[in-house]
């Protein structure tokens, strides 16, 4: 059996020195290119939003039997989701689309804005039909 000595230089299992720098120069390119270079713009914003999705099906499942609209907007998950900030509109309206879920406490948040008609207060499709209509007056 192998025996380990304070002398002794250890790496993680399975990262070679080589593997070590090519990860820290893929970082580095990373952070060097990020908002200049397409394909990695599309890599970034295609792992938020698998991220999203993550938060959205955690928020989901976590919250499936509660009836608290406090305690909705207030599962970790969703504080996440509002965390990640404006990048998520325009996921969120794709969800709110297909969806009855509430993300109108979201959309304010993130947006600072309030575009439902008063007196759709309370009726989702209306509610739902006046986001949908803010995003496409913002090009979301």
């Amino acid at each position: 059996m192998s025996r380990l000595y304070s002398t002794e230089i250890t790496r993680n299992t399975g990262l070679t020195q080589e593997a070590s720098i090519l990860s820290c120069n893929y970082s580095n390119a990373v952070n060097t290119f990020k908002g200049n270079s397409v394909l990695i713009s599309d890599r970034i914003e295609n792992q938020e939003f698998k991220h999203f999705l993550q938060l959205k099906d955690k928020w989901k499942s976590e919250t499936l039997y509660y009836s608290s609209s406090s305690q909705i907007f207030n599962n970790s998950a969703y504080r996440e989701i509002i965390a990640l900030g404006s990048k998520t509109i325009p996921w969120i309206i794709r969800e709110l689309k297909k969806t009855n879920d509430h993300w109108f406490y979201a959309l304010k948040k993130i947006s600072g804005e309030n575009p439902i008609n008063p007196d759709h207060y309370g009726i989702i499709t209306k509610m739902k039909e006046d986001w949908i209509e803010w995003a496409q007056k913002n090009n979301y």
